[in-house]
């Protein structure tokens, strides 16, 4: 299954909230964290090694070389994925429609042909069938790069840095193939950590790719915060569904220079993702691992976390 997923989609009203936001036009209420019940974790400013770690055997030249990164400033970043339930408080309160709503279809697994397909009626509300509606503690997904940026906006906050989100998935623990270590199986402990392509998923969609003797009881995505937090108190670092990040990027190795607060290509035809999900090979849970997708894209597998910064953009 590839990564890199490409699709057309049209639309402005994603395009209309942003801008809205970006003026600060008073009829677009930007949202109170309380009001909607969002919890973030601080993540201090420090430095940390991008990329792939030396023990890593599965390195993509896109994650390569490893080299410094410096955060200046400590940032906030959501605790969890952002949820179906947190979605709707931002329609209801806007009137924002995503892209799935405007073309009246949404990307799901067909196992009779063993593909991904556009099915009519799918949406973050009913993100893997028309006629089930999502429980609001699963993760939103069937949403586009600018769907997730109008909601970040919306909180006063924007889509994490590529290497925001690796600096803080990494949980402190540097050097390391996974949030939970280098062992390839996901147990820490004996505790499931993620949720992955699992036996569960292999019983729903048999030709996925699995992992094998690893069973973490989700099918598809879990509700957020089910499974360990990493050591920074973040849920979903690994698995559940890709998260959307702020940055463009290419499929091309990094600059082997230490930087400062790097914010990926000034401009490009993919958006960056990060994390796997619950329906992506298990090598891509990996924290080096960097997925990517045309901004107008969506996806049962794809979601977000947003991040706010400590001081003005």
């Amino acid at each position: 299954m590839k990564r890199v997923l490409l699709a057309g989609g049209t639309g402005l009203v994603g395009g209309a909230v942003l801008d809205m936001l970006d003026r600060g036009d008073s009829s677009i209420a930007v949202a109170s964290l309380a009001a909607i019940a969002l919890k973030t974790v601080e993540i201090p400013a420090g430095s940390f090694m991008m990329g792939c770690v030396p023990l890593d055997t599965q390195c993509e030249p896109s994650e390569l070389p490893r080299h410094e990164v410096t955060i200046q400033q400590g940032f906030r970043i959501a605790q969890t994925e952002t949820t179906i339930g947190e979605y709707r408080e931002f329609t209801r309160a806007t009137g924002y429609r995503t892209l799935a709503e405007l073309e009246g279809v949404g990307r799901y697994w067909d196992t009779d042909t063993g593909e991904w397909k556009w099915i009519a009626g799918l949406t973050w509300e009913l993100p893997y069938d028309r006629n089930e509606l999502g429980e609001d503690k699963w993760p939103a997904v069937q949403v586009s790069w600018q769907d997730a940026a109008a909601f970040c906006g919306w909180t006063g906050g924007r889509l994490p840095t590529e290497a925001e989100w690796e600096y803080a998935a990494r949980g402190g623990r540097d050097g390391e193939i996974y949030f939970w270590g280098n062992q390839s199986l996901p147990l820490d402990n004996g505790v499931r950590p993620i949720n992955a392509p699992d036996e569960a998923a292999k019983r729903l969609f048999p030709q996925f790719n699995t992992i094998s003797n690893y069973d973490d009881g989700f099918a598809r995505a879990a509700p957020v915060a089910s499974f360990t937090p990493n050591g920074y108190g973040l849920y979903d670092v690994a698995g559940n569904v890709y998260e959307w990040t702020a940055d463009w990027m290419a499929e091309e190795p990094y600059s082997e220079a230490s930087v400062t607060d790097p914010k990926g290509l000034p401009i490009g035809s993919v958006k960056a993702l990060r994390s796997g999900g619950w329906g992506y090979p298990p090598e891509q849970m990996r924290l080096s691992f960097r997925g990517y997708s045309e901004p107008k894209f969506w996806t049962a597998t794809f979601g977000f976390r947003c991040a706010w910064s400590n001081k003005a953009d």
